[in-house]
This record gives C-alpha cells, structure tokens and sequence, in this order.
C-alpha cells in the first residue's frame, strides 16, 4: 500500500526516488539524502527504480516524498503527453542542475558526429526512462537524421545500453556524460568510448525550443573527471530538479528546501555534475512543471522569484 506524503512526514520518514545504482541521479541523490538528514535529524533513505518513468507516477501520488527528474520527463508526465494521463499533482521544489547526455559509441568505431549514426543500431527508445528517449529522438533530428535513417534499438534503461555496448550488439547508445556507468563502459571496452559531437545547421537551441522544450546544445571540453573526452563535444543538455507532490504540506517543503539550499554549496563540491548548478540558480524559470507554493514562497525571500518565473508559473494555468 501507498502512504500519503503528508503520513510520510508524520513518521519522519522522506525518501528520494531515483534512477539504479550506478546512475548519475542515485550517486547524487544518495549525497542529498545525506544532506537532508544531517540538516533535519530525520531518516531520508534513496528509493531506486528502474527509471523516472516509473517513480514519477509515485511521487505525483505521494508515495514517495520527492525525485530527481529532469525537466523533459515531469513535463511529459505533468502535461500528459507521456502517457496519455496528466499528473497534475506534480510540483517541483529546486532546479539541481544541468544534465548533459549524448550518444556513445566504441572510440575505435570512428564515429565522432551524431549524423555517423546513420545505418548504425542506435538505442533510441528507453522504456524505463521516457525522457531520455525524447532527447534521444531530438538529437537525431537536430544532427540531421530521422528515425528511418538509423536502425533504432529498444532497451530497458542506460545500463542495458551501456552493455549492449560493451557486448557489441549495439553501435551506439545514450547516457548522461561522465557517471559511473559510462566511466565502467570506457573501462570495459577496449580504446575506450567516445560521445558523439552534435553538429550541424539545425542543432541549434532555437531547433530544440521548437522539438522538445527545454533541451538545448552545450560545449563540454577536457577534463581530468572525465579523461574519455579528449576534444571539445557538443552535447545535449537539460536541467534536473527536484520534484515532489503539490499534497507535500508546505512546512514539510520548506524543511527539504532550506536542508537542500543551505548545503548546496558542499554538495557541489562533493559531487562535480552539481557545480553547473548554484543557490542562486535553485528556483530558474526553466522548470516544465509548477513550483510547489512553498518553493515560491521561499525563492521570493530569497529574493530570487523573477518576472519570468511569474510568466513560467501563469502559463501553467493556460
């Protein structure tokens, strides 16, 4: 049985949905757990799923206190356009910070642009994670390609890619740069992986406004924490936030909001991927689904609420 967010709080008791183990939203989730539960003196314990897919229809329930989703997966789920249902009840508390996901082949393949893919067994579709597929679609198209023009693969999730992968069955497949997974997949295969550079006339931000909202273009060069990347590459992006249920009271949001603001700070130094986030950046009008009224309340003390966050929250009321 579920238990309402309200009856969770009451037990003490806040849990984080998140992606598998080894995933980039379970590494940071578990440092937020951390966080929350130095700060709050409560139990917070990280609930992973198979994929956002599959926990959001929870959190938007209450059943479980808040997740780590991207701002492509709640607005498909909160508009409807996932599944065909709107989770209206879904609220965001935090934009966390800029995921960058790209496709990834064997280094020794040759490929290095998205438009390589053609005629290749590219993992397109996630079941477990709607969102990434979307931006797996988006990529393709802003590169060039249609999804006629690569032979799409279907798989689970980012680790069934991944080793499909390293086991050859498939040429290319998606993740998040950088985490775990694909560090283990560059470790597993021999000359390593390589993600592939979006180039091209329409891979644009202005191309992705129009495909898939909230997707945009992002150049990331070398770097020690990620010595896969050799030359700069230009990859897909999109913001993280936590989510949660408009039932969460609001003085339950506001003690995860103040735990999460007031250890920012350390977090992005423990965990890397936050450092393209910041306090100041928490409460963005990038966000595909409402604040929670708490949220509001605190970024407007903050000082933080802008004119575009009010044009943000008026739309949703279209």
């Amino acid at each position: 049985m579920g238990f309402a967010a309200d009856d969770a709080a009451a037990q003490g008791r806040v849990t984080i949905g998140t992606n598998p183990q080894g995933s980039l939203y379970y590494t940071i989730g578990s440092g937020i757990a951390a966080a929350l539960q130095d700060a709050m003196g409560r139990q917070v314990t990280v609930q992973p799923f198979t994929g956002s897919s599959v926990y959001l229809p929870l959190i938007s329930a209450g059943e479980v206190t808040v997740g780590l989703n991207s701002a492509i997966d709640a607005g498909g789920w909160y508009s409807g356009e996932t599944s065909g249902e709107a989770l209206t009840d879904l609220r965001v508390l935090a934009r966390l910070w800029p995921l960058r996901q790209a496709f990834i082949t064997r280094a020794n393949d040759g490929m290095t642009e998205v438009s390589d893919l053609a005629g290749k067994r590219t993992v397109i579709d996630m079941t477990a994670l709607t969102g990434v597929t979307a931006v797996n679609l988006a990529t393709i198209q802003a590169a060039g390609l249609t999804r006629d023009d690569v032979e799409p693969v279907e798989v689970s999730g980012l680790k069934a890619g991944l080793d499909a992968l390293v086991e050859g069955s498939v040429d290319a497949t998606a993740a998040a740069i950088g985490i775990p997974l694909t560090q283990q997949a560059n470790a597993a295969i021999p000359g390593g992986i390589r993600y592939l550079s979006l180039t091209g006339e329409t891979a644009t931000e202005a191309f992705f406004d129009e495909t898939l909202p909230g997707v945009y273009p992002l150049e990331v060069g070398p770097n020690p924490a990620m010595p896969e990347i050799t030359e700069p590459v230009v990859v897909s992006a999109y913001d993280i936030f936590l989510t949660t249920s408009a039932a969460l009271s609001d003085e339950e949001a506001t003690a995860i909001l103040t735990a999460l603001y007031d250890a920012f700070p350390q977090l992005r130094e423990d965990y890397p991927p936050l450092r393209g986030g910041a306090q100041d950046a928490m409460g963005n009008a990038s966000n595909t689904v409402p604040y929670h009224p708490a949220a509001i309340a605190f970024f407007q003390e903050k000082g933080l609420w802008t004119d575009a966050n009010e044009a943000r929250e008026a739309s949703f009321a279209q």
